[in-house]
């Protein structure tokens, strides 16, 4: 079915019962893997996951607000879908160059963007302290 085919070859999600709740939900499992990883010193995994939980709690806040959901993992790109829907994001242009910096050292040919190198253990509580913040905002 062409249908299927379009769903399969673009990953696109048709329906989902509560997406809202559903990325909310996964925004506090993601914080509270990074609240996990950060006591046992594991810097760059409490830093990627409080990426992610920033990302999925903004994203619900965007659907929330009638956004068709797009690939994207840019904190700077959802915040200005954010200011096309009327959705304020409580960041500083600095923690939103951080949060993104977080996702892109991901990647080996760009490794050490955070900020310079291996996260330390003031980048993880700053990034998880900025996940704890967001998620806050997007349960209102």
């Amino acid at each position: 079915s062409p249908f299927l085919r379009l769903i399969l070859t673009e990953g696109r999600c048709v329906y989902v019962r509560d997406a809202v709740k559903d990325l909310l939900k996964q925004a506090q499992e993601e914080l509270d893997m990074a609240a996990y990883l950060l006591p046992g010193k594991y810097f760059k995994g409490a830093c990627f996951h409080s990426q992610q939980a920033v990302e999925k709690a903004v994203k619900a806040m965007l659907l929330n607000k009638g956004w068709e959901l797009e690939k994207t993992h840019s904190l700077e790109r959802l915040i200005a879908i954010g200011e096309q829907h009327n959705v304020q994001i409580d960041l500083s242009d600095e923690d939103v160059v951080y949060i993104d910096n977080i996702y892109r050292s991901r990647y080996p040919a760009e490794a050490g963007l955070l900020p310079l190198g291996e996260p330390s253990e003031t980048d993880a509580q700053r990034a998880v302290g900025l996940a704890t913040r967001i998620l806050k905002d997007a349960g209102k």
